[in-house]
Formats: structure tokens, C-alpha cells, sequence
């Protein structure tokens, strides 16, 4: 069974260009436009990775990282932050929260891919 992939971005075309690298690497995708329906989607499916925006309306990344890593059925869901805030300061804060990696935007998609087939197993 392929792996899911749970992508939380408010940019539609970023968020349709990421899954379009990744399902051509045979990945199921699920997607969600805001925080909100992210937890939600989360908690539904139990995706195998999540990819993750840091700005987005209504609840930020990193709160919802926060809420993911605090719920029992979310916990253990890998997540990887990938956003245009890069700072050191935004990097260990979404680590300090619990997500595995992350990667500045613009991204690479083939390091994309490389990091997202690491982190799968």
C-alpha cells in the first residue's frame, strides 16, 4: 500500500505542485487549505508524513505542530515544515515542536523528495 502524505498549505499552487512531485513518486496525497482542516484530516486519516506551511490563515504551522504533537492520534506523525520563514529563530521553533525537518521555500524537489523518502523509512 503506498504511503500517505498529508500536505497542510493555504497556497493552492504550491500545494498542487508538491503533490504532483509526489504522487509521481507513488505517494497517496491528501490535502488541506488552512490549520484547521489539517488537524482534521489528520486525525481521519493518519497520514504517514506531513508536510506543513508555517504561514496560513487562521492558525499557524506552528500551532497546529503544537496541537498534532499534543493529541494521542497524531502524535507520532512525522512532520516536516517547508516555508519561506527560514529563519534560525522559525527552524528551532518548528523543531522545538516536534517537527523532524525543515525546508526553506524555494525548495529543491528532488531534495524534497529525497528528505520526504528518508524520513518515510
Amino acid at each position: 500500500m503506498a504511503k500517505k502524505i498529508l500536505i497542510i498549505e493555504d497556497y493552492p499552487a504550491t500545494a498542487e505542485m508538491i503533490a504532483n512531485i509526489l504522487r509521481s513518486e507513488g505517494l497517496d496525497i491528501l490535502t488541506a487549505v488552512d490549520g484547521t482542516s489539517g488537524l482534521e484530516k489528520a486525525k481521519q486519516n493518519q497520514p504517514d508524513l506531513i508536510l506543513l506551511d508555517i504561514m496560513m490563515p487562521e492558525m499557524s504551522g506552528f500551532e497546529v505542530c503544537e496541537k498534532l504533537k499534543v493529541d494521542a492520534k497524531t502524535a507520532n506523525i512525522p512532520i516536516i515544515i517547508v516555508s519561506v520563514r527560514s529563519t534560525d529563530e522559525n527552524i528551532k521553533k518548528g523543531k522545538s515542536l516536534g517537527a523532524i525537518e525543515y525546508i526553506p521555500k524555494p525548495f529543491d524537489p528532488f531534495k524534497l523528495v529525497e528528505i520526504i523518502k528518508k524520513n518515510l523509512g
